[in-house]
């Protein structure tokens, strides 16, 4: 689901904003999506709102299929500190998924196949993982 160079722990940010960047940043540096798809993934939340932080503590930055996307792919990044993304249910955010997706079957594959694997345990361990193999050993 995950492949272990895209994930990253101990991630200092100030703002959801930054949080978003940390994440796509690293689809970028994998060539997985172009700079523009991360811009794209902070230009969905200040338009639609806090959508993207599906469950305490945990957000799912994406945005639409484009042609800002080289190449389906995910990445995770661990917050040091939680940051605030104006979800009243579910701030702070520590744990910032990021896709992106070709076309609109795989970007729902990729949220399907995330929704079954993130449950309050999972979500608990991945907030204080401090090690990428820490990070795999939890979602194995």
């Amino acid at each position: 689901m995950l492949d272990e160079s895209r994930i990253r722990t101990g991630i200092k940010v100030n703002s959801w904003q930054d949080a978003i960047r940390s994440a796509g940043e690293i689809l970028v540096a994998a060539k997985s999506c172009k700079p523009s798809y991360v811009d794209a993934m902070v230009d969905a939340v200040l338009e639609l709102g806090p959508y993207i932080v599906i469950t305490p503590h945990v957000a799912l930055a994406h945005a639409r299929p484009s042609s800002h996307v080289i190449k389906a792919d995910m990445s995770l990044a661990i917050l040091e500190k939680g940051v605030d993304f104006n979800s009243v249910a579910n701030d702070p955010v520590k744990v910032v998924f990021a896709f992106c997706a070709t076309n609109t079957e795989a970007h729902l594959q990729h949220l399907q196949s995330l929704a079954t694997k993130l449950n309050p345990e999972i979500i608990a361990q991945l907030s204080t993982a401090k090690s990428v193999k820490e990070v795999v050993t939890i979602l194995s």
